[in-house]
């Protein structure tokens, strides 16, 4: 900064003019005489160029940011990935409880599990969210924080008995995953959709099956994603679309895959949105038994305008960059 005030300063500061070099090279004269007035009469500064204030005007950030911004924004993603580590903390940690009451786990077995995932928490806060060399490997370690990681773990130490079990508590947690997500989506599906009389069983019949496909999809493949933002209490795909899966696929865990070039970004952004539209048509289609044409467009309109979430936001971005 030092340095940047010291090059602007000596920019702006005043040439002498030609006449007023002319007038005190003449005073110096009458008193020293020509030869020492040259000698004596220091050259006036140099003039201002456009070149020289190109050279010396300080560069904008790339990113646009103040280094109090960036400072700020540095503090602000540090605060939300402590929040989001103590809530996924919390919730492992819930289900490590549900766990050892629904398959009978004994004391050491319990024990174990902890350690295993106190191991695993303490290897993602080492994780420095701002490199990518050190994000590389996120992806990996997500995926072993699901409860799909953790039975993988605790499954070599369980007896015959408790496997049989586990089978039955995974029924039962993916079922009550369906039900309740079923039951969101049928809700937010009557404040659009009149429903005739009859209809809206039917309509939760079709809304469980597709819920638990979703369920057992996500528990056969978890979407490490979800963790930064159900960790964080954010909800980032309101009508359970997948489109946060759909996201991440297309630029990676940690943007790799982002290019800088606007037109990279704008053709990621329309396959995108082609992948969200065939999402949306095929909840849709799977209301079809149930629904007429009028209703089905009005589903579909919700979706097309509402569906997004924040991702709208994001898309938007995409598609305008450059522009």
């Amino acid at each position: 900064m030092l340095a940047l005030g010291f090059a602007l300063g000596w920019v702006a500061k005043p040439a002498a003019t030609p006449k007023e070099a002319a007038g005190s090279q003449v005073a110096v004269a009458k008193d020293l005489g020509k030869e020492a007035a040259k000698e004596s009469q220091p050259a006036p500064a140099p003039l201002a160029t456009k070149r020289a204030e190109r050279e010396t005007t300080p560069k904008k950030p790339a990113d646009g940011m103040t280094d109090e911004q960036r400072a700020q924004a540095k503090k602000m993603q540090a605060e939300g990935m402590k929040m989001m580590r103590g809530n996924l903390r919390t919730r492992l940690e819930k289900q490590i409880e549900k766990l050892a009451a629904g398959v009978n786990l004994t004391p050491d077995q319990k024990a174990a599990l902890t350690a295993w995932m106190d191991e695993k928490m303490k290897t993602l806060d080492g994780v420095d969210f701002s490199n990518p060399e050190s994000m590389k490997d996120l992806e990996g370690l997500m995926k072993s924080l699901t409860a799909k990681g953790m039975e993988e773990q605790l499954e070599p130490s369980l007896s015959a008995d408790q496997k049989g079990m586990l089978a039955e508590f995974k029924d039962k947690e993916r079922k009550g995953k369906a039900d309740a997500g079923a039951l969101k989506s049928l809700s937010m599906m009557q404040g659009v959709v009149e429903f005739k009389e009859g209809q809206r069983d039917e309509v939760y019949k079709l809304l469980m099956e597709d819920a638990e496909a979703r369920a057992l999809a996500d528990e056969e493949n978890p979407d490490p994603s979800k963790f930064f933002t159900e960790g964080m209490g954010i909800q980032m795909d309101p009508y359970d679309l997948g489109i946060q899966k759909a996201m991440t696929d297309a630029v990676g865990m940690n943007g790799s895959k982002m290019g800088k070039d606007p037109a990279d970004q704008k053709e990621m952004a329309k396959k995108i949105r082609e992948s969200i539209d065939q999402r949306i048509e095929q909840r849709v289609e799977k209301l079809r038994p149930a629904l007429d044409d009028q209703q089905l467009d009005q589903y579909r309109t919700e979706l097309k305008t509402k569906g997004l979430g924040f991702y709208g936001s994001v898309l938007s971005g995409m598609e305008k960059a450059g522009d």
